[in-house]
């Protein structure tokens, strides 16, 4: 059985359609899908697709690359949802690629978001690029997370990881490790602890680089979905040097711990 632990379901290019994405999920054994909301406006679509769907776990947060979209109050809106609803707290993080961007009200509102984190004893789902040396730094200060947190898609270095562990963060993996030259991500993948990875799709981006008879890699140029999340496990299974089975149970039990809180 398998849980997503990262998706966008609310996402303009596919919201229509998820009662069949749904669908085709449970009939693929993905039991849950963790829908993160990425701003105040798709507050409110990820709230209704958990009430419209039971397998919809929903997380609020605001992503930093909509900073700029910031109301006056979001800071009480997000509250209000997230006491609301039997959720957790993302998409939030810190995103440096782009030199131009805000860092100081990058790491205001990441830190807010870390706050909730640990007043409500919520699950987190973290989004970081190039931004770990002050993630670090923000995790040394603030200690442990009271409740489990994860790194979404992870890219960082494996040798981060111990440190990242022990302040209670799981490591999610994508379809990113299902590409051929994913070297640093399958070098992560194997470092990480086995009660400490989840898998996620990241939908509807991130469509995985699917394995295809003849020893070739075919890139399918498609919107992503939960139902791909097997096929993400088969490639990062064999990439992890561990048996199909095994891997996908401890990916679904560490999916369990970590969502403890907040699944039905």
């Amino acid at each position: 059985m398998f849980i997503d632990s990262h998706c966008h379901l609310h996402d303009d290019r596919i919201y229509g359609q998820v009662p069949n994405i749904v669908g085709r999920a449970k009939k693929e054994r993905v039991l849950y899908m963790v829908s993160c909301a990425t701003r105040e406006e798709n507050f409110g679509k990820t709230a209704k697709l958990a009430r419209d769907h039971g397998a919809v776990i929903p997380c609020f947060g605001i992503h930093p690359w909509f900073l700029d979209s910031l109301s006056e109050n979001w800071q009480k809106r997000l509250e209000t949802f997230l006491t609301a609803e039997g959720s957790g707290i993302g998409e939030t993080g810190l995103d440096f690629t782009d030199k131009r961007a805000d860092q100081d009200l990058q790491i205001r509102v990441f830190s807010h978001h870390l706050d909730l984190a640990r007043q409500l004893e919520r699950p987190i789902n973290i989004h970081i690029r190039k931004g770990w040396d002050t993630f670090i730094h923000l995790l040394k200060k603030s200690g442990p997370l009271k409740t489990p947190g994860l790194i979404h898609s992870y890219s960082g270095s494996p040798d981060m990881i111990p440190l990242l562990e022990r302040h209670n963060l799981y490591l999610s993996f994508s379809g990113a490790v299902t590409r051929p030259n994913a070297k640093k991500v399958v070098r992560a993948l194997g470092a990480v602890s086995r009660d400490r990875f989840v898998l996620e799709t990241d939908t509807p981006d991130l469509y995985p680089t699917l394995l295809i008879s003849g020893n070739k890699n075919s890139k399918k140029k498609r919107l992503n979905e939960p139902k791909n999340l097997p096929a993400i496990a088969q490639i990062a299974a064999k990439r992890a040097g561990m048996g199909f089975e095994e891997f996908v149970n401890h990916a679904y039990n560490n999916s369990l711990t970590l969502f403890e809180s907040i699944l039905p």
